[in-house]
């Protein structure tokens, strides 16, 4: 009993702050972290010492996570079922330059739009980039956690940054921190305006 209590003490921020972040309603969070732990103490006999606790530990946090989401009523599409034209290639739209030669400023002004464009991703999208860019785990380890394929993972991270990407380029031009889009002069034929002013015609 003391090795598990330790172990949740070590990790219990961390924890929580994956909870938070992955659920749709952070207001449950308390309630679902909650739930986790217990549900992780009357299972503590299926934990084989000498593994990775915390793999663990996030497999049981994401499945009470994915469970509190199914509730809201705001379960996301089956990745298979998202269209590869819906994702179009940034460094072709207008703008997106201008991000990559200063991101950190970008991305300052950007504020609570990172939180709020972070929050319109998949469960999967979010858990699987919160797992590799904030807790650090490997993609095999991922997989194992969120119990699906290698290949899925990548391909959730891919689209699930590919997403934010999007989504932030789209407020940095709504709020002008990127040029604005070149105007494109429309060269006039010849006889265009007679044509348009009602001329040219004989009779």
């Amino acid at each position: 009993m003391n090795d598990f209590m330790q172990q949740v003490e070590r990790y219990r921020d961390e924890f929580y702050r994956y909870v938070r972040r992955t659920l749709w309603d952070p207001g449950l969070s308390e309630d679902v972290f909650s739930d986790a732990l217990l549900a992780a103490w009357e299972n503590r006999h299926k934990f084989q010492p000498g593994t990775n606790f915390r793999a663990w530990m996030y497999r049981i946090l994401t499945n009470k996570c994915y469970v509190a989401n199914r509730n809201t009523g705001r379960t996301p599409h089956p990745i298979d079922e998202v269209p590869e034209s819906s994702f179009v290639r940034l460094d072709t739209e207008w703008g997106y330059r201008d991000v990559l030669e200063d991101p950190d400023h970008v991305l300052q002004q950007c504020d609570g739009e990172i939180h709020d464009a972070f929050q319109r991703l998949s469960p999967s999208q979010r858990s699987c980039l919160l797992l590799r860019s904030v807790e650090r785990f490997s993609y095999k380890e991922i997989a194992e956690i969120l119990e699906m394929p290698v290949g899925t993972v990548m391909t959730h991270l891919s689209r699930g940054r590919a997403k934010l990407r999007s989504d932030l380029l789209l407020y940095a031009r709504q709020k002008g921190l990127v040029r604005q889009r070149p105007r494109i002069l429309e060269v006039e034929q010849p006889g265009e305006r007679d044509i348009a002013a009602g001329g040219g015609q004989h009779g």
